[in-house]
């Protein structure tokens, strides 16, 4: 039970740490190119994990990993989703990113069907049709026909984003599943990866060369600190020892905390459709995260210790 309570407490601050980055990332995007964003972002975590890693002795578990081809790919599709969201919010708001990004449970609760062979009944055919419906208001406000616009374009690509780490975060549990692994060395090893496959976007698609500095550059060692490394390492330790479904019911606190933190400090407000929508993808992710009654099947969301 104490060790389940820590478990909660972990992914709850995981939760919240990452809430603040969709704020964070819409200021350093006023001056900083979003593809060098997230470079520096993962250099800077990088630098900072593997100089924990070294201090804790972890360095060559981390290395070990660096050889797993599935943590090769954990890194690559946690470098697209990024790529993908921060070139998503300069056209759009940091409450629709962090909406539409939240959204991806639904889409994890369809793919573990078929990955993991888990149950699809009702409650997640209805969270999947509710999901779907809160994703459109929140996208297109109700109206189709109002469509193109650049808010459109960064939701869609966000909505790619989420897509992607639904893949992310199935690997991850795979991960966690089956191999016995340190997870401070499973962060080391993914920030690196993400930083290295983070680059040749940056050198094809970023404004120029390295950028210069500017008053937002603070928000680069706050989200490699804040935002990757610490909740990172909260969320999968807490993932090793409790349910995935229940990580991901408490990991609403992550898209409650970012539209307050959007509201309070960049006056970022949700249109009417948009609160529908809103209110929709919650109530869809709590309805793809319940679990049934009983003690949870040994597999993908019960991991031995």
């Amino acid at each position: 039970m104490r060790g389940s309570r820590g478990a909660i407490l972990a992914t709850l601050g995981a939760g919240l740490l990452w809430g603040s980055s969709f704020s964070v990332i819409k200021v350093g995007l006023r001056t900083i190119d979003p593809y060098w964003f997230v470079v520096l972002r993962f250099a800077c975590a990088s630098v900072v994990a593997v100089s924990y890693l070294a201090i804790v002795g972890r360095l060559r578990d981390a290395a070990r990993l660096l050889r797993n081809p599935l943590v090769i790919w954990l890194g690559v599709a946690n470098a697209v989703g990024f790529v993908l969201q921060f070139k998503g919010q300069t056209l759009t708001t940091a409450g629709h990113a962090a909406l539409i990004i939240n959204s991806c449970t639904i889409y994890v609760a369809i793919a573990s069907r078929f990955v993991f062979r888990e149950r699809f009944g009702p409650l997640k055919m209805l969270a999947v049709a509710t999901g779907m419906l809160g994703v459109f208001l929140v996208t297109t406000g109700g109206r189709p026909g109002a469509a193109l616009g650049s808010e459109l374009r960064g939701d869609l690509l966000i909505l790619v984003a989420a897509f992607t780490w639904t893949a992310f975060i199935l690997l991850d549990k795979k991960i966690v599943a089956t191999l016995p692994v340190d997870v401070r060395a499973l962060t080391g090893a993914m920030v690196v990866v993400t930083a290295a496959s983070a680059l040749p976007f940056a050198l094809l698609f970023g404004r120029g060369s390295f950028p210069s500095r500017s008053p937002e550059w603070w928000t680069v060692p706050y989200t490699a600190i804040f935002c990757t490394v610490i909740p990172f390492f909260l969320w999968t330790w807490g993932l090793k020892r409790i349910t995935a479904t229940t990580s991901s019911v408490i990991m609403l606190s992550e898209v409650v905390f970012a539209l307050a933190l959007a509201a309070a400090i960049l006056d970022e407000r949700l249109a009417p459709a948009g609160f529908a929508g809103s209110a929709l993808i919650i109530l869809a992710v709590l309805l793809a995260s319940r679990e049934p009654p009983g003690e949870p099947v040994a597999g993908p969301d019960l991991v031995p210790e």
